[in-house]
């Protein structure tokens, strides 16, 4: 045993605290997730080192003191590395608490606010480049988009690997290589072509049908307009992904799937912000059985879509093969994966934009009058509004869409990316090696930089003006007018973009068409308005409940 040496005191203290900073230096250039080698650090190290104590102490005493002395000094040697000068980041601002822990980090995803927040930092600080978390910078600078997120950008960042608990079925979103992210985005870009979105038309015309019939059936009394869309969002993307499933809309939530949703969301900001918590977790046996039962679930439903056969071309379709396009056909596992994925992502944020623009309609009776107008002009009584033959005239619809997406991007907090070994430059900004970057895109989207006038305002008629520069009269407004696109970026940007921006905008076109010809909506209780309070950005987008009185337009 090291009591042999029979250090004097001091000299057995300084020993342990010099491991214990030796141990943090090693750790901060390799971090490891095996159980064996953190059980090595951070108990077996301190627990010999501590016989260095006992001719000092009783043996219970010397453990004792021996392992708490051990791990303070670890904690104050990384907290003192995390705010000092020589840290990689320490150039860029950024509250000392988000330096210390990602403990922090995580409490600010979990409240829903990180978006403000964020966007708070880079106006306290004034600054395009602030830092998030111990090893994580948040980028306002629009310039640097490609950069970042273009094809020779940043793969995703390590938060990717706490999404993906099962890593030898992780869906699209959750492959952090970029030649497997490439090779798993072929089927859905086949499934999202322009060929392929004639054949979901029609189901999705069925099931706005579905929703307009029931919003019409409820219109003697107000309505939470977010729950019927959800609903009806979640009902699209079951059929797309599995050729059905849990029938929201007509029997309710009978299962729970929204209060489960919700607690998947949460889970899921907890093992990005510690990704090795997500590798441990699986050896946890009632986290491993919820894992479980939902990928059964998953399989369950996959394995039936399979046994129906094609007969109609849903993205389950390309998804599973069914063309032929591949030369092999991906397992059972990782086809449901893919399809839970459509189901979770694709309902819940068209849902959150669809409810934001109905609700920005209803704020601005300006602007719904004149998109109620010329919904009229291409869809009169009489004309389907579900027939998307109009939709590329329509230019205050698409004006529309663009704001609502502006102000409420899917992602307001961006994806992470992360840099590799090597330092990225982007722009005038330095990024040094193994650091997490986010584009922070709600900062960005209002940016007066990139928009102006008003950039926090919804104001439709800046997409409308953009197309006819003329129109805007620089001096007699008094206020230049900026409208930078390539600083629009609502479904993210380059090899790792939404690939359901097609889908999404098909879907927004034609419901908010359908359900602006059949009726009129207002606000319920437009004097208890927290709807943009309720926003939060849980990863993506989460709108709050949105009561609405409705009015038939056409005879019911």
């Amino acid at each position: 045993m090291l009591q042999v040496l029979r250090l004097s005191l001091n000299d057995g203290l300084l020993s342990i605290g010099v491991a214990a900073v030796l141990t943090h230096i090693l750790l901060n250039r390799y971090e490891p997730l095996a159980m064996h080698i953190l059980v090595l650090f951070f108990a077996i190290l301190p627990l010999v080192l501590s016989q260095l104590l006992i001719p000092h102490f009783t043996t219970p005493s010397a453990v004792a003191f021996g392992f708490t002395l051990y791990h303070l000094v670890l904690l104050t040697s990384v907290a003192l590395y995390r705010v000092s000068p020589v840290h990689p980041l320490a150039r860029y601002p950024g509250p000392i608490k988000l330096k210390l822990a990602s403990y922090f980090s995580y409490k600010l995803s979990i409240s829903g606010k990180r978006h403000l927040y964020i966007q708070r930092l880079h106006q306290d600080y004034d600054s395009d480049v602030v830092r998030i978390g111990p090893n994580e910078i948040s980028i306002r600078d629009g310039s640097c988009i490609t950069t970042i997120l273009g094809s020779n950008g940043l793969s995703k960042g390590p938060g990717y690997d706490g999404r993906g608990f099962f890593l030898s079925n992780r869906s699209l979103l959750n492959w952090r290589d970029p030649a497997k992210h490439a090779q798993r985005r072929k089927p859905w870009l086949r499934g999202l072509n322009t060929a392929a979105m004639k054949h979901y038309e029609p189901v999705l015309a069925a099931r706005i049908t579905q929703l307009s019939d029931i919003l019409l059936r409820k219109r003697s009394e107000p309505i939470d307009l977010t729950q019927f869309i959800t609903h009806f969002s979640f009902d699209f993307m079951g059929d797309m992904a599995f050729g059905g499933g849990p029938e929201l809309m007509k029997d309710g939530d009978t299962h729970g799937l929204m209060r489960r949703m919700e607690a998947g969301i949460k889970s899921g900001l907890l093992v990005e912000a510690f990704p090795w918590f997500a590798f441990h977790a699986l050896k946890i046996p009632s986290i491993k059985a919820r894992i479980r039962a939902f990928r059964a679930s998953s399989d369950a439903r996959a394995r039936q879509r399979i046994l129906k056969g094609t007969q109609v071309k849903d993205l389950f379709h390309f998804l599973n093969n069914d063309d032929g396009a591949e030369p092999v056909s991906p397992s059972i596992d990782d086809v449901a994966a893919e399809g839970s994925l459509v189901v979770l992502a694709g309902s819940d944020t068209v849902s959150s934009t669809l409810t934001a623009l109905m609700y920005r309609l209803m704020r601005h009776p300006d602007v719904y009058k004149k998109l109620r107008a010329e919904v009229d002009k291409f869809y009169p009584p009489g004309e389907s509004a579900l027939d998307c033959k109009y939709h590329a005239k329509m230019t205050y619809l698409e004006a529309v869409i663009n704001e609502t997406l502006r102000l409420y991007p899917a992602q307001p907090s961006g994806s992470q990316r992360a840099t590799t070994d090597a330092t990225l430059v982007a722009g005038t900004h330095y990024i040094p090696p193994y650091t997490s970057v986010r584009v922070h895109v709600y900062s960005i989207h209002r940016d007066p930089r990139n928009f102006s006038p008003s950039p926090e305002t919804f104001w439709p008629e800046r997409w409308l003006i953009a197309s006819n520069p003329s129109a805007w009269d620089s001096q007699l407004k008094k206020t230049p007018f900026v409208h930078n696109t390539n600083a629009f970026i609502p479904f993210s940007y380059g090899p790792a973009n939404c690939v359901g921006k097609n889908l999404a905008m098909m879907e927004l076109r034609m419901v908010v068409c359908h359900l602006l010809q059949q009726m009129d909506f207002k606000l319920a209780k437009p004097d208890e308005d927290h709807f943009d309070e309720a926003t939060k950005d849980w990863f993506g987008l989460q709108v709050g409940s949105l009561p609405v009185e409705i009015t038939p337009r056409l005879p019911v």
